[in-house]
């Protein structure tokens, strides 16, 4: 019986092992898919912090040129459904559904006034 009590106590819970995925930190944006179409990818970064704040750097083609530019918010999450207020945006919230969570990858659906379903492939 003691043997038995030893080895049930050494067995550990698989639960133990695992770790809570989150979407804080910096993400990489590999593809962006409108309606469908690969778009060209002109972002930098994506960051997502855990005093709920974000930042997303990209660059935007001015003229030919290349210009960094970065908008800033709070973000909340409830469930799967990701919602970013810009700081300085008149167009309201941003709402991303998150499709696909993993430790180095994230898949989020967004959508887009008028234009349609942006679907987004980020790395870390």
């Amino acid at each position: 019986m003691l043997i038995g009590l030893l080895i049930f106590s050494s067995c550990s819970n698989s639960d133990d092992n695992e770790t809570e995925l989150s979407v804080i930190g910096g993400w990489t944006v590999d593809e962006s898919i409108l309606n469908g179409e690969v778009v060209t990818n002109q972002s930098v970064i994506r960051l997502l912090t855990a005093d709920n704040r974000t930042e997303f750097r990209y660059l935007i083609d001015i003229e030919g040129n290349l210009e960094l530019r970065i908008e800033q918010g709070d973000w909340t999450m409830i469930g799967n459904v990701l919602t970013i207020d810009f700081d300085n945006s008149d167009f309201g919230p941003k709402v991303y559904t998150v499709t696909d969570l993993q430790s180095s990858s994230m898949k989020w659906e967004s959508e887009i006034s008028g234009e349609g379903t942006l679907k987004e492939f980020l790395t870390r």
